[in-house]
């Protein structure tokens, strides 16, 4: 099945629930979804999509409509997941680390007539966040309703702390089995659908602003996927752990890649915990996974790490040339360790390496091509005009897996293409040979002294030129009333290392970086970096240590 689909374009005149449906009849009797002590089978697993996606019915969902969650990485989130799509409504994954007013305003927007969400996530009172978003929220004749949000009909609550709280919907109602099922409406339903339905939602990762609602159809997220497989070599014997939450695009890659695409078995953790995900690398034999710089180093600085048996031998990367030294080290000899670059707009897959190529320089140090049909060329972010090879400014692409546009944004829809039709992604890098290197977002991009510097760059060239001394740097832009933006470099240091001076460190720089790329500042780091619970670099509390660093007397 697998091999067919690889060295086909079928996928891209198909829905994910025509595939879905598809894998599902070809490999019922393998396990599909493994979650703490239960496997779910594949012919179960559909099963179980098809009373939740009956269930949706029953409540009035159809095509069309948007279902809003604040999900946890959990099978029931994966059946509504599929169901959603199958139903021909619009899934709209939501961040549980918002605040209530960045919730409020994005649940305004899009208008959901369903939400569904988990009860808690680790120590963050979901149910309290929801609430502080929809103060208004009431339970009237057995439906939960805002007068804030009109458009609500019912909200359906996933019990994973406690019981089910009165007024919500406990989703085990959903998937009833004693619920009759109509096969025909059902299977009709996926017939119907095409390729070209616009059934996600997706929101950006909002740094500046808020949360922008990214409308994706079918084929971006079936195009990640596809090339996803494709260059990670996936086989149907391979088993991929999720590290990521559900409502981050690494997650609807985890569940599209594995349960409608490849039919490969995927392993679930509710919340990332690295001692726990090593274990179940080892128990369930894990040999596949995406994940962040946080990711890799929370589990490789597990002081248990060594005595687990670490099988991932075929991993995806968002990270920079000192994460792919760590992975490289991690995994068995050979592993395929592919670099990407990816944005919310292009489903979410850019570019991503080959696992064929051997020039491991490429490997390390670019985030690989474009995926085919994905037309990239650099401009000069303030000129707007294209740049010559290897020359840095931002990244701009055409693609036919791009996005159809910010939903209820006409203004920022427009603006995000130039006048020539490229999508403006608000990234920095340099395009080499037909290779992506990714330097960071354009607000990583920093004026200091009147020169744009790449703080990811800065962080590449440095740990480059410590590499025997220093485990670790991450760099950022300070205000500063002289400079503009002072780069400022936090350096944690290999054990057994203690950190030079600045000046010795500053020296040492000269003649290898550009002069006004050298830090200003270097601040001595311990121990792991703050984290979002995505597993990136929580940038923001760095900036406050460094802002404090720089008022303490």
């Amino acid at each position: 099945m697998l091999t067919e689909r690889l060295h086909s374009r079928d996928w891209y005149h198909r829905t994910i629930p025509q595939l879905f449906r598809q894998t599902c009849a070809l490999k019922g009797e393998q396990v599909a979804l493994v979650f703490e002590d239960q496997a779910i089978r594949y012919r179960d697993l559909h099963d179980q999509v098809q009373r939740v996606a009956q269930g949706l019915i029953a409540l009035g969902i159809g095509k069309g409509d948007v279902v809003s969650t604040l999900p946890s990485a959990t099978p029931e989130f994966a059946l509504l997941y599929f169901a959603t799509l199958q139903v021909g409504a619009i899934v709209n994954p939501l961040n549980l680390l918002w605040g209530t007013q960045e919730l409020q305003g994005v649940l305004q927007r899009n208008a959901p007539r369903l939400i569904v969400t988990v009860d808690r996530q680790g120590p963050r009172d979901v149910l309290a966040l929801l609430q502080g978003a929809l103060p208004d929220l009431r339970c009237d004749a057995g439906r939960m309703r805002a007068a804030s949000l009109p458009s609500l009909e019912q909200v359906v609550c996933v019990g994973r702390a406690a019981p089910v709280p009165s007024g919500y919907l406990d989703f085990e109602s959903l998937r009833d089995p004693a619920r009759a099922l109509d096969p025909a409406r059902l299977q009709g339903l996926i017939d119907a659908g095409q390729p070209t339905d616009i059934q996600f939602i997706c929101q950006t990762s909002g740094t500046t602003s808020l949360s922008k609602s990214a409308l994706w159809d079918h084929r971006p997220p079936l195009a990640t996927a596809h090339f996803g497989a494709r260059n990670l070599r996936i086989t149907e014997d391979d088993r991929y752990i999720n590290l990521a939450p559900f409502y981050h695009n690494s997650g609807i890659f985890a569940l599209t890649m594995n349960l409608a695409y490849s039919g490969t078995t995927l392993v679930l953790m509710d919340g990332f915990h690295p001692l726990e995900a090593l274990r179940l690398i080892e128990r369930h034999r894990c040999t596949c996974t995406f994940g962040f710089d946080a990711h890799w180093q929370g589990m490789r600085h597990q002081p248990t790490f060594g005595q687990h048996h670490f099988g991932i031998a075929k991993a995806i990367l968002a990270g920079e040339p000192r994460t792919y030294d760590l992975v490289r080290g991690m995994c068995p000899p050979g592993a395929t360790i592919n670099n990407l670059y990816a944005q919310t707009e292009n489903g979410p897959l850019v570019s991503l390496a080959d696992h064929d190529c051997v020039d491991e320089h490429l490997n390390k140090h670019t985030h690989g091509r474009p995926l085919p049909g994905v037309q990239v060329v650099i401009k000069d972010i303030d000129t707007g005009e294209r740049l010559p090879q290897g020359q840095p400014g931002e990244i701009c692409y055409k693609s036919p897996y791009r996005f159809r546009g910010y939903h209820h944004q006409p203004e920022e829809t427009a603006r995000a293409f130039d006048d020539e039709g490229y999508f403006r992604s608000g990234d920095y890098g340099h395009l080499d040979n037909g290779y992506i290197t990714y330097l960071g977002r354009l607000g990583g991009v920093v004026k200091s002294g009147g020169e744009n510097v790449s703080t990811t760059r800065v962080t590449t060239q440095l740990l480059d030129i410590f590499t025997d001394q220093v485990d670790d740097i991450k760099t950022l832009g300070v205000d500063d009333p002289y400079w503009g933006a002072k780069v400022v470099s936090f350096v944690r240091m290999r054990s057994g290392h203690a950190m030079p001076d600045p000046a010795t460190l500053r020296k040492a720089c000269q003649h290898r970086m550009a002069a006004y790329e050298v830090p200003k500042a270097f601040l001595p780091w311990q121990g792991e970096w703050p984290t979002t619970a995505e597993g990136k670099v929580d940038f923001k509390a760095l900036l406050n240590k460094a802002l404090s660093a720089a008022s303490t007397p």
